[in-house]
């Protein structure tokens, strides 16, 4: 468990100093230690206090783009429950490789993102129906929603203050409803209370780390390094998964 405590603490500190990472960075560790259901709740639970930690810092609600992450959340709902079918029905094995495979695509697309920030992708208005069903997936199958909505709010151009906003009010909206229905499907048994409780005092610790670093890091430097720990992550995932 000292990985995954270590992750808990440097997740946290990534999404709170970036905006998103968490769930990149704790999966592949709590994939590694816990048995696929319970490392997904655990997860839930874990992001569930951090986003409202990111969301309720210095007044953030009133910068959420509600009338816009809408259509998102309803599209996630099926999506959601498509993943739970994916997280009982397939091996560890297989769901740590594919969680793997996720981190590493989704650090060499937000690098690529970060090299190419002046070019703004177009997508058309029925994509906010696409993205919530691929979010929900994401989260109750591997627990790695992040991308796709991030994808779809740097296409809106929206601004820094609604940008983390609004992803963290989908985060918190995901992990809420991906949660109960892990509850409804697997039982009270799923949530490892002797596994959460202590990384939860992680996350806070590394939040606070992270706030006060985004004021301080050059964010660039800082977002490429973070990125590179991710891909490193992601590639362990997979060697566990593997071997």
């Amino acid at each position: 468990m000292v990985l995954a405590a270590l992750a808990a603490l440097a997740g946290a500190f990534v999404q709170s100093a970036t905006g998103f990472g968490f769930a990149l960075i704790l999966s592949p560790a709590l994939f590694a230690v816990l048995e696929p259901v319970e490392a997904v709740t655990a997860l839930l639970v874990l992001g569930l206090a951090l986003n409202l930690l990111v969301l309720f810092e210095r007044g953030r609600p009133e910068h959420v783009d509600w009338r816009g992450l809408l259509p998102v959340l309803v599209a996630a709902i099926p999506g959601l429950a498509l993943g739970v079918v994916a997280l009982t029905q397939l091996s560890k094995e297989f769901l740590q490789v594919a969680v793997g495979v996720a981190v590493i695509l989704a650090a060499a697309w937000a690098l690529r993102r970060r090299h190419r920030s002046h070019e703004r992708p177009r997508l058309a208005p029925a994509a906010a129906w696409a993205v919530g069903f691929a979010s929900g997936v994401l989260t109750t199958s591997i627990s790695v929603s992040g991308p796709p909505v991030v994808l779809w709010l740097e296409a809106r151009g929206v601004r820094a203050e609604e940008f983390r906003a609004t992803l963290a009010a989908s985060f918190l909206a995901l992990n809420l409803a991906g949660g109960a229905m892990l509850l409804a499907a697997e039982g009270a048994g799923t949530f490892e209370a002797g596994t959460v409780l202590p990384l939860l005092a992680l996350v806070a610790v590394g939040y606070l780390i992270g706030e006060r670093a985004f004021r301080r890091f050059d964010r660039e430097l800082f977002f490429t390094a973070a990125l590179v720990l991710v891909a490193v992550t992601g590639a362990a995932s997979i060697a566990a998964g593997l071997l």
